[in-house]
């Protein structure tokens, strides 16, 4: 099964140990809206949102919606963990 935009979105974020919560906060949604994404409840979520995301966790935009990955996509990225700390 093809993951989902939601489905990237969480593996990122998980993968650098941030709660649903701190990422919302980050790029300035509610829980609950970043919840939705996630669960693939909000099917266009908006570019700000979704480049807000992708900086935050350090991930492309075409990772975090089309799955491509980049050279640096597997590791945690330094602008990652600044964003983290």
């Amino acid at each position: 099964m093809a993951k989902t935009l939601g489905d990237r979105i969480r593996q990122a974020r998980l993968r650098y140990g941030m709660s649903q919560a701190e990422l919302a906060r980050r790029i300035g949604v509610s829980s609950t809206a970043l919840n939705q994404i996630e669960s693939g409840k909000t099917p266009d979520p908006g570019v700000s949102r979704i480049v807000g995301i992708a900086s935050v966790l350090g991930v492309s935009t075409d990772y975090l919606l089309l799955g491509r990955k980049g050279e640096d996509e597997d590791e945690v990225s330094p602008r990652a963990v600044e964003a983290v700390a």
